[in-house]
């Protein structure tokens, strides 16, 4: 297992960072997006009776309690397939998001389009702590479970469905009008970056502890 940062996950690491920058800009200096705007106008036909109770079930999955589930569940998993390196660098990396959210909001204080205490919806708005929790929970579950299967049709499965469960946790935030189309997108960035150090730092650590297990 390779223990380097490798070129792909660099180049990816810069152009989320430039693009996270490039929409904090944007806000900081002009408030409302063209892209909010546009965006916000093609999913209004989504906004349906019955797709809004829907995605108040889907938006659940990125909530602190959805969060807190999905943790205690894999924690178990990985305890039962002592993946021990994981157990450590899962929960840290779920917080550091956390923490890393509330650090940017604080600093940007962008107001919410509105305010819904049943949808998790307080507080300042940009970015979106639903997308980035999604981004790092689900994403780093799923490099977990496809690094551990042999099959290339489940490594698929489980990334599509990893995938699927993000955009549709992003989606539902604009969809229910707590979050600006912009508040998800920079919160997917921010993550991505933070899901790729926690994928590196499980390379890293994994490595070494297979080294010292093989003295």
């Amino acid at each position: 297992m390779k223990k380097k940062l490798h070129m792909y996950e660099i180049v990816c690491t810069v152009l989320l960072l430039c693009a996270f920058s490039i929409i904090t800009w944007k806000i900081r200096s002009g408030g409302v997006t063209t892209v909010d705007e546009y965006v916000k106008g093609m999913v209004t036909g989504l906004q349906t009776e019955s797709s809004l109770t829907f995605f108040r079930y889907v938006t659940k999955l990125g909530s602190g309690i959805g969060i807190v589930i999905v943790l205690a569940v894999s924690l178990f998993f990985f305890l039962k397939k002592r993946y021990y390196v994981a157990m450590v660098i899962y929960p840290l990396s779920i917080l550091s998001t956390h923490l890393m959210n509330k650090g940017i909001k604080a600093i940007v204080k962008r107001d919410r389009p509105t305010i819904n205490e049943a949808l998790d919806a307080l507080g300042y708005s940009f970015p979106s702590g639903h997308a980035m929790l999604s981004i790092v929970t689900y994403g780093f579950l799923a490099y977990i479970i496809a690094a551990n299967v042999k099959s290339v049709a489940a490594k698929c499965f489980v990334t599509i469905v990893a995938i699927v469960f993000i955009v549709l946790i992003g989606l539902s935030r604009i969809i229910l009008s707590v979050h600006y189309p912009t508040d998800v997108l920079a919160g997917y960035c921010m993550s991505g970056i933070l899901l790729i150090i926690a994928i590196y730092l499980h390379r890293f650590y994994s490595a070494r502890f297979q080294a010292n297990e093989e003295r």
